[in-house]
């Protein structure tokens, strides 16, 4: 724990040096976040901004977004799906930030009558955390805006809001075509990191992790 939380505070201590007081915009987040959340996104931006330069060593972000993502497609076409940000990390990170901004993009679900792995069961689980792409938020509008002037966009929006939440096909889907974007670019940037950000550990090892705390 206290590994975790040193290396959270290093996180956060990054990000907040990246952001200052500087806010993203564009004419559609503005549509959708105003100028004390937009500050907020800056932020969620450069924690993921920290994470993926420590694992890819690339200062220049679009390359390391590139690289990184390019590397998350590699490892799931053989079959290695270990690719969420540490959780206990993320979570601490993501419960501290605006709640606000925070309902606007994700859904955190604490409750279930029974989460089930190959060789484990769990009735009533409490504070079992899951959480995923709120298809009916704020951040989804601005996913269906964007999409009408990007094909990507509009793919990834009409099946979110069918599977109301970041579907196996988005990811898929996004890891494939990730090259069409330009991660300099504000609206890309923060899909990136909001896409990276609800990337979830399977449930074997929420299980696993779960039943060590």
């Amino acid at each position: 724990m206290q590994k975790l939380l040193f290396t959270l505070s290093i996180m956060l201590t990054i990000a907040h040096l990246c952001v200052g007081q500087n806010a993203i915009s564009s004419k559609q987040i503005d549509k959708y976040f105003n100028k004390k959340e937009s500050k907020e996104l800056a932020h969620i931006i450069s924690f993921v901004d920290s994470l993926v330069v420590a694992k890819t060593d690339i200062q220049e972000m679009d390359k390391a977004y590139h690289h990184y993502l390019d590397s998350l497609h590699e490892n799931s076409a053989n079959g290695n799906y270990n690719w969420a940000f540490d959780e206990e990390m993320k979570y601490k990170f993501l419960f501290h930030i605006d709640s606000t901004v925070f309902n606007k993009i994700w859904i955190k679900q604490t409750t279930s009558r029974m989460v089930k792995t190959s060789d484990t069961t769990l009735y009533y689980p409490e504070n079992f955390i899951s959480l995923d792409l709120k298809s009916v938020g704020d951040y989804a509008k601005l996913i269906r805006n964007l999409g009408k002037t990007n094909a990507n966009y509009k793919a990834y929006y009409q099946t979110i809001e069918i599977a109301g939440s970041l579907s196996p096909s988005v990811v898929a889907g996004f890891l494939t075509n990730h090259n069409e974007f330009d991660f300099d670019n504000s609206n890309n940037r923060l899909w990136a990191a909001v896409f990276l950000l609800t990337l979830e550990e399977s449930v074997d090892k929420k299980v696993e992790r779960y039943l060590n705390n």
